[in-house]
């Protein structure tokens, strides 16, 4: 007789694909469809549904859930949804609302990862909230990063309840001369420009007023350089005008959102991220997946992707200066260059790949409901 599958439903309340959205399509294009059958459970307007569609995984679309971790309209739908399917294991992704729903429907096992940093408390009272909170409501709960694992742990969470799991993603391949050369006239990069990037979110925490600081100052010392800002966010209007202001629209562009972000990130001569607390940073991963060396803020989980002077640069949070300087030296030296596309592209690929995170996370299930057998 055919063993039965393990029925996993995988809740997300994002309508865009930011950071949770890509680790779970890098989860799906490696899940084990032999031995679980994974469904994922979405606000009905997510740009998300598509995306996981196409990779045959079955969507359901909740009108009722809204973008945000509590959500009281949409509770009687999640725990009538979880009543009438029956899943042996819920995994939520910022979704406090879709635990609830599921401890009140009786499922098995309930696994929440924690995609960024816990902001920091000092009130003893939410801490033990939180641990109560989590205690109840998830079996374990899985950080992208040692660096959140040590944020919530600092926030209140029980270090025995948490296992880390790095982000994974699937390699890119690195580009021909010419490949590299289409992409980046597709983005009216010019023709021998080299390009340097920030592939985030444009909202505050990412902190790109830094970049476009350190994307100046090389501007006063090279002319053949050009800045790419890659993404979408609240802060786009904001920056746009800081750039018109410097005078430099023709050397700091903006792409908007890019649906096969991956084509760009391997393009790029240096990628960067600036931010002010990061999780990880998938992006710089990929881009070093493919070869691009990469500059960092010292931030959370960056320290984790970047071995500085090694696989990468750190540079400390604001200091664009520092940030300059790195980046030209890439740009200069072709000995380092070329040793930290390679050391790079080695931990990228060693390190941080979507196949061994989707077996870690399956892991987890399965040992979960032997423990429950026994």
């Amino acid at each position: 007789m055919e063993k039965e599958k393990m029925k996993v439903y995988h809740v997300l309340t994002d309508r865009n694909i930011g950071g949770a959205g890509r680790w779970l399509l890098n989860y799906l294009r490696y899940c084990d469809t032999e031995q679980f059958d994974v469904r994922v459970v979405l606000p009905a307007d997510s740009l998300l549904c598509e995306k996981v569609e196409e990779l045959r995984i079955p969507v359901i679309k909740m009108q009722e859930m809204a973008d945000q971790s509590y959500d009281k309209a949409a509770l009687s739908a999640l725990k009538k949804l979880f009543v009438e399917h029956k899943p042996d294991v819920v995994h939520t992704h910022a979704s406090l609302t879709a635990r609830i729903a599921a401890k009140k429907a009786g499922v098995a096992h309930i696994f929440h990862t924690k995609h960024c940093m816990e902001a920091v408390s000092h009130n003893m009272v939410k801490k033990m909230a939180k641990r109560i909170i989590n205690h109840r409501y998830s079996e374990k709960v899985i950080a992208v990063s040692k660096a959140v694992r040590h944020s919530m742990i600092a926030g209140g969470t029980d270090s025995k309840q948490i296992v880390t799991i790095y982000n994974g993603i699937t390699p890119l391949a690195p580009l021909t001369p010419k490949e590299k050369a289409e992409i980046l006239d597709a983005f009216h990069v010019p023709n021998g420009h080299k390009a340097v990037g920030i592939v985030a979110r444009l909202e505050e925490v990412k902190d790109h007023h830094t970049f476009l600081c350190a994307a100046e100052r090389i501007c006063e010392v090279r002319q053949d350089v050009t800045f790419l800002i890659v993404g979408t966010g609240s802060q786009q209007e904001a920056l746009e005008a800081e750039v018109k202001l410097m005078g430099k629209k023709d050397r700091i562009l903006f792409t908007g959102f890019v649906s096969d972000v991956e084509k760009i990130e391997a393009a790029l001569d240096v990628a960067v991220i600036t931010s002010k607390q990061e999780a990880l940073c998938l992006s710089l991963i990929e881009s070093m997946s493919a070869g691009v060396p990469v500059v960092g803020t010292d931030s959370g989980g960056v320290s984790e992707v970047i071995r500085h002077g090694e696989s990468g640069y750190l540079v400390a949070v604001g200091d664009d200066a520092a940030l300059a300087e790195r980046i030209l030296e890439l740009l200069v030296d072709r000995s380092t260059y070329e040793s930290m596309s390679k050391k790079g592209m080695q931990l990228a690929r060693s390190l941080f790949t979507a196949k061994n995170m989707a077996q870690k996370i399956e892991k987890l299930y399965t040992e979960a409901q032997e423990y429950a057998g026994k």
